[in-house]
């Protein structure tokens, strides 16, 4: 049996309805063969017959499009990675500067000490021209006694010492810093130097210390190829330690360098690294809170 034709429109008209608007279900040839076009339909009212024509007409549909969030994620990540890369090399830093330490501490003065007697000879050799860490002069006795309580160490009292030139010059005051003093606050105290394994004996004076500070100025003024008489009034046995050669022949110049270098290059790292993470941990967070504006798209169906 036959189907009963359909309505052009697809839909029926209320007469009744004026100003109403409907919409067409019809078939859009620019979109391709199954496309269905949506067609709003005015009503125009005419009082004379009480009916309704259709018209075909244009809809404007506008639409918000809220805006999208960035995600924090990422430069969280990255933050994290680059926070523990910092550690690390912080870490890194610290234990080469620990292993510097000890090495330091483990040093041995007792293939460098020499006995040069009531007085002996020292020749300040400083080929290279970058200064010499000089010596240590040495006589026994305890360096923390001191019974009287005048600040100066029982084997020093009534003991003085001095250095000459070969001319005979006293040159103690430019090439060395002689002093028994226990007094903390005394500026020419040898109260802090470092006693590496050094027992039983005490250290009365520093000699051509010439190694230069950050500013160009060295301890001590004493010329290449000097030759320096060391000697004291009271008859004592002294010996010298050559600082200069325990640090060299040792092998902790070259220890000190590589691992100082090492210990540098990871705190550099670890400090740029923990800036960077900074950096992107407060990128993260500006994206917390942070979204786009929401824009107005309109559509235009026919």
């Amino acid at each position: 049996m036959d189907q009963p034709p359909l309505s052009p429109w697809s839909t029926v008209v209320d007469a009744s309805e004026h100003n109403a608007v409907n919409t067409a279900i019809t078939r859009d040839p620019m979109a391709g063969e199954g496309t269905l076009a949506a067609t709003p339909l005015h009503q125009a009212s005419f009082p004379e017959s009480g009916a309704a024509v259709p018209q075909q007409g244009i809809m404007v549909q506008p639409v918000m499009v809220g805006g999208g969030k960035k995600s924090p994620k990422l430069p969280m990540i990255i933050a994290a990675i680059l926070v523990v890369s910092g550690l690390v090399g912080f870490g890194i830093g610290v234990a080469v500067g620990a292993s510097i330490e000890d090495s330091f501490n483990r040093l041995s003065t007792v293939d460098y000490t020499t006995a040069i007697g009531e007085s002996g000879n020292l020749t300040h050799d400083d080929e290279d021209g970058l200064g010499e860490e000089g010596w240590y002069l040495l006589i026994p006795g305890d360096p923390k006694a001191d019974e009287n309580d005048n600040n100066i160490v029982d084997a020093c009292e009534n003991v003085n010492f001095s250095v000459r030139d070969e001319n005979g010059n006293d040159v103690s005051d430019r090439t060395a810093k002689i002093s028994c003093s226990l007094d903390e606050n005394a500026s020419d105290s040898n109260l802090y130097e470092e006693y590496f394994d050094i027992k039983n004996h005490v250290i009365v004076a520093r000699l051509c210390s010439t190694v230069t500070d950050d500013v160009g100025v060295s301890e001590h003024d004493c010329e290449e190829g000097e030759v320096l008489t060391v000697s004291n009034d009271a008859g004592i046995n002294m010996s010298v330690v050559d600082l200069d050669a325990m640090y060299i022949e040792s092998g902790f110049v070259e220890e000190l360098l590589t691992k100082g270098a090492i210990s540098v290059m990871s705190f550099g790292a670890g400090c740029c690294s923990a800036c960077g993470g900074l950096v992107a941990l407060l990128v993260g967070l500006t994206r917390l809170g942070g979204t786009k504006p929401s824009q107005q798209v309109q559509f235009v169906i026919q």
